[in-house]
Parts: structure tokens; sequence; C-alpha cells
């Protein structure tokens, strides 16, 4: 409890207003940002059970393998029978042993700045990979691909400064709505262009898997995302197949094998 009171705490200081030579994250090895996406900061008291939950991921058993996102990895643990069910049976098989699950629902890019800064989520703990999937929360909730991309960036930036010895696989956004025409689906694509980007595929890999959940006419059915958002448990076990060929190259190859321009989507 009093982990907790001094996180509200100094999440209710940092939301005063700072001087920029007062930059408080620079501590942190963030540099100065305007953008929301690239500021640190918490859920607020909207929703009160976000610091007991972060609070709970931390006591998971620290894996070499790390995946960091919002509700699509955080429902990798829940199980199918769930009032939101997630992938826990193809988790259980796949990852259990080697993997620690740091999704948090809803979360944007700006919380998980504030997970790997003043949360200290990585205290004492060093992966040897790191998995990231997020981003859709932004693009939801109005933010600009190029403000959500920024914030990505931000992340993986701070990673490497945080971890250097640790490898990053970013995720290409999976895609969502019912219907290709659906503007956020060139959102997506925008977001995920620039994520390419970022790619060296040697401390950073890129891989876009999210056509393997869309049909022929690029639409999606409930059978695979259920909300056409969140993966249904059918999803996930689609995931997983999916992305077995780059996790496995990332984490046993070193990273040098021909996948990473061999399948394009």
């Amino acid at each position: 409890m009093k982990r907790i009171f001094r996180i509200v705490m100094s999440s209710i200081l940092a939301s005063a207003s700072i001087k920029a030579e007062d930059w408080k994250w620079t501590k942190y090895g963030l540099p100065k940002s305007d953008l929301k996406t690239c500021t640190p900061t918490t859920r607020g008291n909207a929703d009160k059970w976000w610091l007991p939950y972060f609070e709970e991921k931390l006591k998971q058993p620290r894996k070499n393998l790390l995946f960091i996102g919002d509700s699509i990895t955080d429902l990798w643990t829940y199980p199918a029978n769930h009032k939101y069910p997630g992938g826990l049976n193809v988790w259980n098989k796949k990852y259990k042993d080697v993997a620690t699950n740091f999704g948090i629902t809803g979360d944007n890019t700006q919380n998980v700045l504030w997970r790997l800064t003043e949360g200290n989520s990585l205290y004492n703990y060093f992966p040897r990979h790191i998995v990231i999937l997020i981003g859709i929360n932004n693009l939801i909730q109005s933010d600009t691909p190029e403000d959500t991309f920024a914030g990505i960036k931000t992340i993986v930036e701070l990673l490497r400064k945080m971890r250097p010895n640790a490898k990053i696989m970013l995720l290409g956004l999976f895609p969502c709505k019912e219907y290709p025409a659906d503007p956020i689906r060139e959102k997506i694509k925008i977001v995920n262009t620039n994520l390419k980007g970022l790619a060296d595929y040697n401390e950073i890999y890129f891989a876009d898997i999210g056509n393997v959940f869309l049909e022929t006419d690029g639409s999606i059915r409930k059978e695979i995302l259920r909300d056409f958002l969140h993966l249904s448990p059918k999803g996930y076990k689609i995931w997983a197949d999916a992305m077995g060929p780059y996790l496995r190259a990332f984490l046993n190859e070193g990273g040098k094998n021909d996948i990473w321009v061999r399948r394009e989507y």
C-alpha cells in the first residue's frame, strides 16, 4: 500500500506544470516532448484498478522473453471461458515457461513509458528479448498515426538505453474494425510503415503479421477478433502460429534469418 500511495502522489505531482529545464523525465533518459504520447503518465483516478493491477504484474517470475503491450497482449493469460476470453491455453503451451507478460488492458504508449520510468517495472530485471505491441489504443482515442509512432519510437529508444543488451522485436499493429474501408485501417498502415523503418535487424526487428487475421476481402470475422479488436481464443492461436517463425529466428538465431525480408504482408 505504501508503494501505491507513493505512485499516486508522484502522479499528482507530475500533473503540475513544470518548466522546460525541470522536465522531470530527463533523469530517465527521455527527451523533452510536448506530445502526450511521449510523456509518461498513469491512468489516473478514473481507472483505480490500474495501479494495483500493475503492482500484481510486477510479481510475476522474470523470464528472458518479455512481452510489453496493452489488452491484446494482456489477454494472452485469460482463459477461454472468461468474461473477456483470451489465449491462456496457447500461452501455457508456448510461452508460460519462457516469457513474462507485461501487457495491461487499455494502455497507451504514455502508460507504458510511465511503467518503465516511475513505475520501475524493469528494476533488477534484464530480459534478453523484448516483444512490443502497443499503440492501437492511441489511434482509437484519436491520436494521429504520427504521434502514435512517436510514442512507440520513444519506448524503443528508452528500452535501448535501459537495457542495451536486450534485443527488441516490434510487432506491427494488428488490424481492427470489421471492414477494410474503415479509416483506422489506413492509420494502422501508416504506423506500421514507420515502425518498419526503426528496424536494423541487429538490435531492433520488425514483423507485420496482421494480414493473418483478415479474410480475402480484407474483412474481419468475430470468430477471429471477437469484437473486431480483441482476439478470440482462436485468434490467439493464429497469432502464435504466425509469429512463431519470426520468434524462433529472434530467439534462437540471433535474428539472422531471411524471414525478415522473405515474408511481407
